[in-house]
């Protein structure tokens, strides 16, 4: 097949000329001065030039509202406001009115028009709990794929009562595939927070929320403005692009200061939710009653999150049709170097700035020339990239077959699952039995993981100690004993997570006797952790059905390698390019199997480009994958037309969270 061309680079429109009407007009020429802008040297008052009555009238130092330091009632750190500073309200009102004109079109069923004084204590808690459940459902996972979650759930959940009733294992079965499955269990305990300690009526200040379990700073301001119309800031990472290039800020993201800012300014933004319906000139109250429908302050959080998401984006944002490109210094930074004359190599000197910005690092630009497409696109300050470290992990799915029993075939056959601990990294899912490898700087050995499996089996299954998992040479075996009938070894998988990429090298064991092994019970002696290895616990197992695995609450790393085992049963090809002959070490894994037709035709070439693009992004990691499938008929090897189903996939980034709101620890 041959390769794609790329696509030519779209042609960008030229800038519009030098905005003259900017609060910073008169500043940006001395910040942007050619001798100087990788630089960029400004006053700290650059950034300010939008005010509110919120505005802090001092600069102590504040930080954003955390579980541990809810927020106090000291003014947050910003710099002064420029004296031609342009009043919230301005940005507000385009904001909000382009805001009504597309909050539908995304059609999210959480989105609701309500006034909540109009609703009754009930009807608040049960619209505060929509907004929850949507809110977490969308760290990290795109509004396409949250929405038929969301209705899944709230038809199996409708109340934070029928939420608070259930179990883990009911709500990861509704939460599976979604990824991220520590964010079901928050959703989970803080439901039961909510009917324990507050009568199940959801407090609706952020203050009040940061009370409940799984609620951080992010979510608690996101419930509080949207759902209940208070006056409360939410950042995530699009409205931190979106606050970054509004106020050309440059400044490390990790950086507590940086985090600071963001917050604060977010904090004096936000629109006052009108007392009255008539005009009124307190808190600018007159000046957008006619735009942003009934709940101010949910309506603009909605809207700068909706721009960041949709106009202002990492690359390419659409600048000339952004409702707030007049008050953007980013944009008017960008239109000011854009029609600037190329210098004439004259050096000038750099302007003597009093009381210069200290949060902004230099631009990242390596020349002038790069320095002359200064764009939008430079702010926000692009995170430092940490390398992912890669782990190893043995996994050892262990089947039973009763004695006397077909061997090929799945009916009263059992597969050993374990239930993975309560908290950390797939926290409550089930996996095969599985121990986490010694950091090595040389890969393992099959023999040595085979020794660690060994051993994890003596502490899973109430058998003999002398019990070795070779397979049986004779026939004649007592057939009260335990047999292994098969092990083999399955192609190794790749799982990509947000923080590590982990390869799980797999064993299938088959084993018989006449009745199910039993599983020892758990042991105060047998720790999650072991020689900073992670293994199977003892008392968390249970037998499955192997047809019923698929449909077990189980992470998309065991669903690979659970696809490498029906793979070799049926002796097929593996998506990693081996094939069912000659992997199994002895016993039905090492009978010869049928190749499935178009394998190693252009149906394979589309099968291993999915596998490969599912290992680049799985449900852990930061970016997200949207396939269309469509029917194509092609020419086989042997020049016969075939119908084979091929796959375009588009991968999107995910919606990132700032650092100071819920973060993900897995």
């Amino acid at each position: 097949m041959p390769p794609k061309k790329k696509s030519a680079a779209v042609a960008r429109p030229p800038l519009p000329a030098p905005n003259a009407t900017h609060p910073c007009a008169s500043l940006i020429p001395s910040a942007l001065d050619p001798a100087s802008l990788i630089e960029r040297p400004h006053p700290a008052s650059y950034h300010a030039f939008l005010t509110s009555p919120y505005y802090p009238t001092a600069s102590p130092s504040s930080e954003p509202p955390t579980k541990k330091r809810k927020k106090e009632s000291s003014e947050p750190k910003l710099p002064p406001a420029l004296d031609t500073a342009i009043e919230a309200v301005v940005v507000q009102k385009k904001l909000l009115a382009w805001f009504d004109g597309v909050k539908e079109k995304r059609g999210m069923p959480w989105r609701k028009e309500v006034d909540p004084k109009t609703l009754s204590q009930k009807e608040r808690t049960q619209r505060g709990y929509e907004v929850w459940v949507s809110e977490i459902m969308l760290q990290q996972t795109q509004v396409a794929t949250v929405i038929p979650y969301w209705k899944k759930w709230m038809e199996k959940f409708p109340t934070v009562k029928a939420l608070a009733k259930a179990d883990i294992e009911e709500v990861n079965e509704v939460w599976k595939g979604l990824g991220y499955y520590s964010r079901a269990k928050r959703l989970l305990d803080g439901a039961k927070t909510v009917m324990e300690k507050h009568d199940g009526v959801l407090p609706e200040t952020a203050e009040g929320l940061l009370d409940i379990d799984g609620i951080g700073p992010y979510s608690a301001g996101s419930i509080s403005s949207i759902a209940f119309a208070q006056r409360s800031p939410m950042v995530d990472g699009n409205v931190t692009r979106v606050l970054s290039r509004l106020t050309a800020f440059h400044a490390p993201a990790a950086a507590k200061a940086t985090t600071s800012y963001i917050w604060a300014l977010a904090d004096v933004l936000v629109p006052p939710q009108p007392k009255k319906k008539k005009a009124s000139t307190e808190g600018g109250d007159s000046s957008t009653l006619e735009v942003g429908g009934l709940n101010k302050p949910g309506a603009w959080n909605q809207g700068l999150m909706e721009l960041g998401a949709t106009m202002c984006t990492p690359k390419n944002p659409n600048c000339a049709e952004c409702p707030l490109n007049d008050e953007c210094l980013a944009y008017a930074e960008a239109r000011h170097v854009a029609h600037r004359p190329v210098a004439n190599g004259s050096a000038s000197t750099p302007p003597d700035i009093e009381d210069l910005c200290t949060l902004c690092a230099p631009l990242p630009y390596e020349d002038a020339s790069e320095a002359r497409r200064h764009s939008v696109e430079v702010y926000p300050m692009a995170k430092e990239k940490t390398k992912k470290r890669d782990e190893e992990t043995a996994v050892c799915v262990l089947e039973w077959v009763p004695s006397g029993a077909e061997e090929k075939s799945d009916e009263d056959r059992k597969v050993l699952l374990i239930k993975r601990p309560e908290k950390g990294l797939l926290a409550g899912l089930y996996e095969f039995s599985a121990v986490d490898l010694p950091a090595s700087t040389a890969p393992s050995t099959s023999k040595a993981r085979s020794k660690y499996l060994d051993k994890l089996l003596h502490t899973l299954l109430d058998i003999p100690s002398s019990t070795t998992f070779s397979p049986s040479s004779s026939e004649d075996a007592d057939s009260s004993d335990l047999r292994i009938l098969s092990r083999s070894t399955l192609p190794p998988v790749t799982h990509v997570y947000s923080h590590m990429n982990r390869t799980y090298h797999s064993e299938r064991l088959v084993i018989s006797s006449p009745s199910l092994p039993v599983l020892r019970k758990s042991s105060s002696a047998s720790p999650a952790k072991k020689d900073d290895m992670v293994q199977s616990l003892p008392g968390r197992g249970k037998w499955a059905d192997a047809a019923d695995v698929e449909g077990e609450n189980v992470g998309g790393a065991v669903g690979k390698v659970w696809e490498e085992r029906q793979l070799q049963a049926k002796g097929l090809a593996s998506k990693n390019g081996a094939k069912g002959k000659g992997r199994a070490k002895t016993g039905e894994g090492g009978k010869k199997g049928k190749v499935e037709k178009g394998q190693g035709s252009l149906a394979g070439f589309f099968t291993k480009k999915e596998e490969r693009v599912k290992e680049m992004v799985e449900e852990e990691d930061e970016l997200i994958v949207v396939e269309e499938k469509r029917e194509v008929k092609v020419g086989t090897n042997g020049g016969t037309a075939e119908t084979v189903v091929e796959q375009e996939t588009k991968i999107y980034k995910k919606r990132r969270i700032a650092p100071a709101s819920d973060d993900e620890e897995e």
